[in-house]
């Protein structure tokens, strides 16, 4: 196995305070190629919304990580390996919603502007932004070249805690994101213990690491928009969230209103946040960071009084700090899905078709292993499913 390590940029060591689980020995070869990393990254929900994480299972205490080591700019050293996922319990699937339009509620816009509320984003076309091409595991020049490659170049977030952070203890690199993308090799390459190439990428520069062909693919919490469709292509969705506030306890902030006024509102460049608030801040003082990590250190060292992420990453947030907890109703409906060079649709088609294996078994047994115990509550949450994919015919 051959490592290269690399500097990150600030506060991720800390991440990586959760125990190790058992199996997680992964078959993997992997190498991690050295660039900037951004401080931790928020945690993706469902086919459905995530609950609030006020009264979390106990043990997601046992596993936050250490606020002082969060707070602290620490170098992450990079590593590697993807463990295997455990087994867990089956569940049902959500309704679908097709392809002509939302499943249900109205087209209304909130009275900020920012648009249909926990409606999922349609496209100047009127179609929905989770659509893409059909699934098929066709052989064109982007899987040849990778196949004759021997190797999969995948970008990918090395500090979102529960998505993709190296474990503390290993040179493992785990997490949701981490186990889909061993899926994918796996299948692509035809190799129970593939050759992956790991590129540690900020936020805002997912886009062109696939347009100049740095990676293959990017699979890193990659909210499916009509703004990024235009220049990437995407997976059929895996996962499901939606844009919300994180504060502290005790805060003021009631939700994306008028509690705002005067806040230091903290968000990520190139995020999905950051369009938001450009269209409406509520008179927040809005602080820019690389990474929405950096965003959870400046609440912690009393910098600013409320992040803005999607409310799956949001749940890593307070795995970390439980003192944490999420405001107000989700902003939008955004799907994450693994984005492509648009000029590599026999790629597309692929990684669809491994998502259609993957949503029947594999989904369910990353999702218990990795997000259940901080998005999932049996007492009044339907049973956690992927959601359904949509195709553009």
């Amino acid at each position: 196995m051959t490592t290269e390590t690399n500097q990150g940029t600030a506060a991720a060591r800390a991440l990586a305070e959760r125990p190790r689980r058992a199996g997680a020995t992964g078959p993997a070869r992997h190498a991690v190629a050295g660039r900037a990393t951004e401080p931790g990254r928020p945690a993706p929900a469902t086919g459905r919304w995530p609950r609030r994480p006020a009264g979390w299972p106990p043990r997601a205490a046992r596993r936050r990580a250490s606020l002082c080591a969060v707070a602290a700019a620490l170098l992450l050293a990079v590593g590697c390996g993807a463990p295997p996922p455990e087994a867990g319990p089956a569940g049902a699937a959500p309704a679908a919603r097709t392809a002509n339009g939302p499943a249900s509620g109205s087209d209304s816009r909130s009275a900020s502007g920012i648009g249909p509320l926990a409606e999922p984003e349609r496209c100047a076309d009127n179609r929905d932004a989770a659509e893409s091409l059909p699934a098929a595991r066709v052989r064109g020049d982007a899987v040849n070249a990778i196949r004759e490659r021997g190797q999969l170049r995948v970008g990918i977030d090395l500090n979102s805690y529960l998505w993709g952070y190296r474990q503390p203890d290993s040179t493992e690199i785990v997490g949701f994101d981490i186990d889909l993308v061993q899926a994918i090799a796996v299948d692509l390459l035809a190799d129970p213990s593939p050759d992956i190439t790991y590129l540690a990428i900020p936020t805002d520069q997912r886009i062109e690491a696939l347009r100049t062909g740095q990676v293959d693919m990017v699979v890193r919490t990659m909210s499916i928009t009509c703004e990024r469709r235009e220049r990437v292509a995407f997976s059929t969705a895996y996962f499901e969230t939606g844009q919300q506030l994180l504060v502290p306890n005790g805060s003021e902030i009631t939700g994306f209103d008028e509690s705002l006024a005067g806040a230091r509102l903290c968000r990520a460049d190139g995020s999905t946040a950051e369009r938001l608030l450009e269209r409406q801040d509520h008179g927040a003082e809005v602080i820019r960071v690389p990474n929405h990590l950096d965003c959870l250190v400046r609440i912690q060292l009393g910098q600013a009084d409320a992040l803005m992420t999607d409310s799956a990453l949001a749940a890593g947030h307070v795995a970390q700090d439980p003192s944490m907890h999420m405001v107000g109703e989700p902003l939008t409906r955004e799907s994450y899905g693994v984005a492509m060079n648009l000029a590599n649709t026999d790629l597309v088609r692929w990684v669809n078709a491994v998502l259609e294996d993957y949503r029947a078994g594999g989904w369910l047994t990353s999702y218990n292993q990795w997000l259940a115990d901080y998005l999932y509550d049996p007492r009044r949450d339907p049973p956690p499913a992927p959601p359904e994919p949509l195709y553009r015919e």
